[in-house]
C-alpha cells in the first residue's frame, strides 16, 4: 500500500484531536495547481514518510498548500480570533525563494518563502492580542512543498525554484481560515 493510501485510510479512523487550533491562509487556485504538478515530480523514495501516531500525520508531500498565519492556539471557539481580526485588511503575498528548513529530526522540509507585509502584521496581531508565545524567534511565512529524508531536499531546490519563484508568482487575499483541534474550519473575511 503506498503512503498516500495509508494516509487516506488512517484519516478515516482518526479520533484523537489535534493539540492546537490554528489560523491559515489557503493559496489561490493557480499556486495550488503548480504545487500539485510539482509535487507529482518528486521521487517517492526521497520523501520522509512516517506511520501515523494518533492524529499526527503531516509528512510526505503537502496536499493543502497554505501559509500558516498563527499556530499554537489552545481554544476551539473561533469567536476570539474573529474579534481580534475585526477591521483588519487582507493583502498581497509574493513568492520569494525556495529554502530547505533543516530539522533536528530525521527529515528536512522544502518550502517556498513568501513576502507579505499583511501576513506579518496579522501574525503579530494574533500573537499579541491572543497572548500566544511563538515557538520560533522569527515568523517566516512559507508554503510547505514536502518533507524529505535527511539531506535529500537540497537536490530539489533548483527545480522548485524554476517551477515557482522564477514565475514571480503573487496573489491577493481577503480571507483567513481558523481550524480548531477537531478540524472544523471557520472562514474569516477580512476588510
Amino acid at each position: 500500500m503506498n503512503w498516500y493510501k495509508k494516509y487516506i485510510e488512517a484519516g478515516k479512523v482518526q479520533e484523537e484531536p489535534n493539540k492546537y487550533s490554528w489560523v491559515r491562509l489557503d493559496c489561490d487556485a493557480d499556486i495550488k495547481d503548480i504545487h500539485k504538478g510539482y509535487t507529482e515530480t518528486i521521487n517517492e523514495k526521497d520523501l520522509y514518510i512516517l506511520e501515523q501516531k494518533g492524529n499526527n500525520w503531516s509528512y510526505g508531500t503537502e496536499d493543502k498548500p497554505h501559509i500558516t498565519t498563527k499556530w499554537g492556539i489552545n481554544f476551539d471557539d473561533p469567536k476570539k480570533v474573529i474579534e481580534v481580526l475585526e477591521g483588519e485588511e487582507g493583502g498581497e503575498v509574493m513568492l520569494d525563494k525556495i529554502e530547505v528548513f533543516d530539522n533536528d529530526d530525521n527529515y528536512d522540509v522544502l518550502v517556498i518563502l513568501c513576502e507579505s507585509e499583511a501576513l506579518q502584521r496579522l501574525h503579530k496581531k494574533l500573537t499579541d492580542d491572543l497572548e500566544i508565545e511563538d515557538t520560533y524567534p522569527e515568523y517566516k511565512p512559507h508554503i510547505t512543498i514536502a518533507y524529505f529524508k535527511k539531506g535529500r531536499a537540497k537536490q530539489y531546490v533548483k527545480s522548485a525554484t524554476k517551477a515557482f519563484t522564477d514565475l514571480l508568482l503573487a496573489f491577493s487575499f481577503d480571507e483567513l481560515i481558523f481550524e480548531n483541534r477537531k478540524n472544523e474550519e471557520t472562514k474569516i473575511k477580512l476588510d
